[in-house]
């Protein structure tokens, strides 16, 4: 199991994180959802030590998480300037041995030996998450991973999501699009105001779109209805 115990998280006087106590099942996808600035990246942050919690811990079979034992793909990867695809991909050695750089290249469609400068949003994703499939770790955390993706390259990602968890690789994934969640997950947790409010699992994610976008549909309705 992943433990986290009483995690706080403020920047500033801003709370983002307030007092999370949540556990997560190890091989398993695990969905993170909620609105902008529910505080989605924020906890991934903490869970990879990118940003340290004011208080609490986080525990991975009952020792303290390590981020060597997470892979991170971010909303924006980091790129040094004037670097290929191809010279990113050589800072990471390859410790999975089933993994076939060469394949995954033509599988995932982009153009490995042009200048990552130049790469549209959905090359960029697709170049870190292959640099993150060689890193073989146990833990993969995907912040919004479908952004900038053409319908054939989501559709492959949602299969290379489905083999790490046939490896029994623990995934987290975050998406503003929700379809793709219902179609992975084994649970999606719904974060709002810096607190997980409720998980739910497969035969209860027809409640999710009601309970997290329910009142904004309305809203958004009346205000349609009345000024367009």
């Amino acid at each position: 199991m992943i433990d986290i115990k009483n995690i706080h998280l403020s920047y500033d006087k801003k709370v983002v994180l307030k007092g999370i106590d949540k556990s997560f099942e190890l091989g398993k996808i695990h969905g993170i959802v909620g609105l902008n600035g529910a505080g989605k990246t924020s906890f991934f942050n903490v869970l990879t030590q990118i940003i340290y919690a004011q208080s609490g811990e986080i525990n991975h079979n009952n020792q303290p998480l390590s981020h060597k034992s997470i892979s991170y793909l971010e909303t924006q990867p980091f790129f040094y300037s004037r670097l290929t695809g191809r010279e990113y991909l050589d800072i990471f050695n390859n410790k999975n041995p089933e993994l076939n750089q060469a394949e995954l290249i033509n599988l995932l469609k982009f153009p490995v030996d042009n200048f990552i400068d130049n790469y549209s949003t959905g090359e960029q994703k697709k170049l870190t998450l292959l640099a993150i499939l060689k890193q073989n770790r146990p833990i993969f955390i995907l912040d919004e991973p479908f952004n900038g993706l053409d319908l054939e390259s989501a559709k492959v990602l949602e299969t290379i999501v489905l083999r790490l968890k046939e490896k029994q690789k623990t995934v987290f994934i975050s998406s503003h699009i929700l379809n793709p969640l219902f179609n992975l997950c084994d649970a999606i947790h719904h974060l709002a105001d810096g607190s997980f409010q409720r998980s739910y699992l497969p035969n209860e994610f027809a409640e999710l779109d009601k309970n997290i976008f329910g009142a904004l549909k309305s809203h958004a309705e009346t205000v349609v209805q009345k000024y367009l």
